[in-house]
């Protein structure tokens, strides 16, 4: 599956992860289930240090959105039309160094490929305050957040 060309885009300039200079987190939620999608973007946004800056449905609109949007974290589904999850994952890897991601999955077996590419995974059965920490803590990284909630 092609969801993003190999070769690095202009690098976009922006700033530093938002811990670095105080400000919110920029976050996107990507999950094809349109009530998951709004009601990560409704919690996401009632915390006093995120903001959801956009939410996308399938492997290529998450492609595109980061491109775009250039968020400081993506929650990211792994079960989804147009590609999983975990290709997008290694897309951000390799294309977006400083975007961070959080798999949210029900597959506990996605965590493992999470971790291997440096990425916080949460399992959608979790408690919400999870997610948040998992969110914030992958934020706060300058090496990739590994960890599995």
């Amino acid at each position: 599956m092609s969801i993003g060309n190999r070769h690095r885009m202009n690098e976009p300039t922006r700033p530093k992860l938002a811990k670095v200079l105080g400000g919110r987190i920029r976050v996107l939620v990507v999950d094809d289930h349109p009530s998951v999608r709004e009601n990560l973007r409704y919690l996401v946004n009632a915390e006093r240090d995120m903001d959801c800056v956009g939410v996308a449905r399938d492997a290529q609109e998450a492609v595109r959105t980061c491109q775009e949007l250039m968020p400081d974290v993506v929650i990211l589904d792994d079960e989804m039309p147009g590609g999983r999850g975990v290709h997008v994952l290694e897309w951000i890897t390799s294309e977006l160094p400083d975007t961070r991601v959080v798999m949210y999955t029900l597959d506990a077996d996605v965590c493992d490929v999470a971790r291997a590419f440096g990425a916080g995974c949460v399992l959608k059965d979790a408690n919400y305050e999870v997610l948040v920490r998992a969110v914030r803590n992958g934020a706060a990284s300058l090496p990739r957040s590994a960890e599995t909630y």
